[in-house]
């Protein structure tokens, strides 16, 4: 039996390793696409379709794999992704790594999927554990692929990274078809509010779309003010006919349950504050000394600096779950948001000197874990079975979409202020932007920790 379980989690894992990899090599990747399609605002645009792509995905494949067996499902959109990798690579002109990475977005399910499948074949006791060490698997497979997609482009070409990308899909798609038990659905519905069920999608992307464009257009703008309002007219369209219908395609009904509403919220926060980690990190260790800022590391050095927040995740995830066990989920939330928050805050006072960076990723990559481990276990906890990727989906929906605006808060806040390299003439953020921008994150994570706090339901408060 045990070696059932670890042949799942395997299979599970090289999914999850493929839907990050997506995200983290191509971050690696920017300067170098910007070169060749000659605007970083096109660069830009590759990155925002697929958050776009993902952000609807999760909440899309999630509720199918509900209906229809999570392994199908999950087979399903890893065939989508490969194809997306390939057809990047096989049309390396700007419209078609963005219609590939549109694809590739289909990776956004795969977080539920796996979620999902893991309540269907892991016993109530162990699941904390197990979850644990797949969300890890978020982290380090992200900053695994920071290092790899550093190397592929400093070495290769960009390319590179959609056929690495590619061959990653095809190693996951076997796993889970050899080793993914079956898993049915509880099928179709009669009556199911498919159409106006699906009016989150324009919503999203209309949001986001605004987001995206404000910088450049200003939030005054009549284009930004209609993106936005048909944005938000979309979302009370699906909100109000979701909860008039009898038979929902997504159960919005469920944030009426404090416990997964905090849990939605948390996502959020994590989302534009956490989730921006890499955009910061990695411009900073690779900006040019001559700046005032930065410590001019190359791709691949920045990637191997940041790796000790990768190992350290690895290991706090399933740290996380025993403690869980042990202790119950606030004083895990607890435990974590102080560690992660406090090592913000120290970085905001203190980014020049190496070793003390990568001490505090050590400290960020288990305080993370514990972060990432308890919104799965808490979800598992409080929802039926059967609606597990369904709300999983939900939560991905929310983190994706709030992690899209946290990125162009981020870039604000690092254009704020900042300083001209002599050399070139290019500007990079100054000193200040950064320990701005850092102080920004320490306190949304903070943020979560008050949350937990004093609106944390009893049964969370007691549960052992």
């Amino acid at each position: 039996m045990p070696n059932i379980k670890y042949k799942l989690m395997l299979a599970l894992i090289s999914a999850e390793v493929l839907s990050t990899f997506e995200v983290s090599m191509a971050f690696a990747a920017i300067r170098f696409m910007i070169e060749d399609f000659g605007s970083p605002e096109s660069v830009g645009w590759t990155i925002t379709a697929f958050l776009l792509s993902g952000a609807v995905s999760a909440a899309i494949f999630g509720k199918l794999g509900d209906m229809l067996g999570r392994r199908i499902i999950l087979l399903t959109v890893i065939a989508l992704t490969v194809a997306g990798s390939l057809f990047a690579s096989f049309f390396p002109f700007f419209i078609g790594v963005l219609f590939g990475r549109i694809i590739q977005g289909a990776a956004g399910g795969i977080f539920p999927l796996c979620t999902g499948i893991l309540r269907e074949q892991i016993s109530r006791k162990q699941l904390p554990m197990y979850l644990g060490a797949l969300t890890a698997i978020l982290t380090v497979s992200g900053g695994v692929g920071l290092l790899v997609g550093g190397v592929v482009v400093d070495y290769l070409t960009w390319h590179w990274i959609f056929y690495i990308n590619a061959a990653v899909g095809v190693v996951a798609w076997l796993l889970v078809h050899k080793f993914v038990p079956h898993s049915p659905g509880h099928g179709f519905v009669a009556g199911t509010n498919y159409i106006f069920g699906l009016f989150f999608v324009p919503a999203i992307v209309l949001i986001m779309l605004a987001i995206r464009k404000s910088i450049d257009w200003g939030w005054t703008d009549g284009r930004i003010i209609g993106l936005v309002a048909s944005g938000a007219l979309c979302l009370a369209i699906w909100i109000i006919s979701e909860l008039k219908s009898k038979v929902p395609l997504i159960q919005i009904r469920l944030l009426k349950n404090k416990q997964v509403l905090l849990v939605i919220c948390c996502a959020a926060v994590l989302g534009l504050t956490w989730n921006q980690f890499q955009q910061i990190w990695s411009v900073y260790l690779q900006q040019p000394r001559e700046t005032g800022a930065g410590l001019g590391l190359s791709a691949t050095m920045s990637g191997l600096v940041l790796q000790p927040q990768t190992i350290a995740a690895f290991l706090g995830g399933p740290i996380a779950g025993w403690f869980v066990i042990r202790k119950g989920i606030k004083a895990s939330m607890a435990a974590g948001t102080l560690l992660l928050s406090g090592c913000w805050f120290a970085a905001t006072y203190n980014h020049i000197s190496l070793s003390f960076i990568v001490c505090l990723m050590v400290l960020m990559g288990i305080s993370s874990a514990f972060l990432y481990a308890m919104l799965p276990i808490i979800i598992t906890n409080v929802v039926e079975e059967h609606r597990t990727s369904e709300v999983t989906g939900v939560m991905t929906v929310i983190r994706g979409t709030a992690t899209g605006i946290g990125t162009q808060i981020v870039a604000f806040i690092l254009n704020y202020s900042t300083v001209v390299l002599p050399s070139t003439g290019s500007k990079f953020p100054s000193d200040y932007s950064y320990s701005l921008s850092m102080s920004y994150v320490g306190v949304g994570v903070f943020a979560i920790f008050l949350l937990y706090a004093f609106f944390s339901p009893p049964t969370v408060r007691n549960n052992q």
